[in-house]
């Protein structure tokens, strides 16, 4: 039985070979300079394929964070339905919502916005806590109970602020508690004020006293003498 060569290509025959390389497609050059051949390429690679689903979403959740005047983000380790469920609970009790958003809504909801910063604190396990008020301390009280969420930044009044710099604005006293300390300093320093401009007017008047009591002496004298 003859053996069949399946290993080793059988040579092209020397005319049909001229004639491939006679009809092979070369590409033609391309005259542009480098630097505008490089920024087409670059500009097709940052080219995005539309998905409305994801701009809808997008938009949402935009609205929702500038509607918001506490955005705080989380980390999510491994929270399950009921969880979420029961953090969810909690939280409403003190007017906060839970929302969870994917990574490349909230990057689009946050592109070229006030909330760019939280660019640097996304990934995939993300979850946000969003309030119509800066309620920050019970915020925080509610997320050490959980143990199953970590803070890693969040947006107070406009003002993005680290972990730490939301624990202290939670110790710090409220807006009412600050007026009345305010009210009650300038009440001292006005009530201070108006005891020293009345103290020389009272010793101006003590001194008056003094000098007609002493002329009525005097003059009393002189009459019993005479």
């Amino acid at each position: 039985m003859k053996a069949v060569n399946t290993r080793m290509k059988k040579p092209m025959h020397i005319m049909r070979a001229k004639l491939m390389k006679l009809t092979e497609y070369e590409k033609p050059k391309d005259l542009r300079p480098m630097a505008e051949t490089c920024t087409v390429f670059l500009r097709s690679l940052e080219a995005k394929i539309d998905n409305p689903t994801q701009t809808f979403y997008a938009k949402m959740c935009r609205r929702s964070l500038e509607s918001s005047k506490l955005v705080a983000v989380f980390h999510n380790e491994g929270m399950d339905a009921e969880d979420t469920i029961r953090l969810r609970r909690r939280l409403m009790k003190h007017n906060m919502d839970v929302k969870i958003w994917g990574m490349q809504v909230v990057q689009e909801a946050i592109h070229e916005t006030k909330f760019r910063h939280f660019e640097d604190i996304l990934h995939r396990f993300n979850l946000y806590v969003i309030s119509e008020e800066p309620a920050v301390l019970e915020l925080l009280k509610v997320a050490k109970r959980s143990g199953r969420i970590h803070l890693l930044g969040g947006l107070v009044e406009d003002r993005f602020m680290s972990p730490k710099q939301m624990q202290e604005y939670s110790l710090s006293p409220s807006l009412e508690v600050a007026r009345g300390q305010l009210a009650g300093i300038l009440n001292s320093s006005l009530s201070r004020t108006h005891s020293l401009l009345q103290s020389n007017q009272q010793n101006l008047a003590t001194n008056l006293e003094q000098l007609a009591k002493g002329k009525v002496n005097t003059d009393g004298k002189e009459e019993t003498e005479v």
